[in-house]
């Protein structure tokens, strides 16, 4: 078997979006934490509607109107230059502690690794280059580029073509229990990132390989 193409999803397996919370807080001290958990869920649940009405809006729209709602299901207000400061940090959010280490070890091992992401080619290209993700990876798939998000089987199909590699011969990489059952489901490999313990979705079966941080990624791929 030819050694695997790895796609790694952005938001959520790479960098922390809940952690935008902390700057959420300087605005709003208290519930802070809660809004950014609704931004985050609306954010997925406005991605998936919209390819569901076959509709397309960028990554930063959806963001942008995720974060209205959130500030008003908590009732408050923010003022328009405070949302601009948070939609801005978007291209600065924490990676997780592990991922360093564990793109080291695979980059070492040779593999073939792109960022496979909702986020739009400027929202992509800001965050890998303050980050410094972009020396791990040969680049970016955005699903800007066929307009439909995540699971969508064209968003998959479309990682394979642009890595001229079978769809199985492509691993998708993610926190999301959504994106994973969507690559299965479009015949490609997926290894789930269950830092949290958190439980799976009920749509799809667990797939065979579950880890906790990308370092043992690189212990088990062959």
């Amino acid at each position: 078997m030819p050694q695997e193409a790895l796609a790694f999803d952005m938001y959520g397996t790479l960098v922390n979006p809940i952690r935008i919370w902390t700057l959420l807080a300087q605005y709003l001290p208290d519930g802070a934490q809660h809004v950014a958990e609704v931004w985050r869920q609306k954010q997925l649940e406005y991605s998936f509607r919209i390819s569901v009405m076959e509709h397309y809006e960028d990554f930063a729209w959806i963001t942008r109107k995720a974060l209205d709602y959130a500030i008003m299901a908590e009732g408050k207000q923010l003022s328009e230059a405070q949302k601009q400061v948070l939609m801005a940090q978007y291209n600065y959010l924490d990676r997780f502690p592990d991922v360093q280490v564990g793109l080291e070890q695979l980059q070492q091992r040779g593999f073939n690794m792109v960022v496979f992401s909702n986020g739009s080619p400027a929202m992509l290209t800001a965050i890998m280059q303050a980050t410094q993700l972009d020396s791990y990876f040969q680049g970016f798939i955005s699903v800007d580029e066929i307009h439909v998000y995540k699971p969508s089987p064209r968003t998959y199909q479309l990682v394979a073509q642009k890595l001229a590699r079978p769809i199985q011969e492509v691993r998708l990489i993610s926190s999301n229990p959504f994106d994973i059952i969507g690559a299965r489901s479009a015949g490609m490999q997926a290894t789930w990132i269950n830092r949290s313990g958190g439980l799976f979705d009920t749509l799809g079966p667990l797939p065979e390989m579950v880890i906790e941080t990308i370092p043992e990624l690189a212990n088990i791929l062959p």
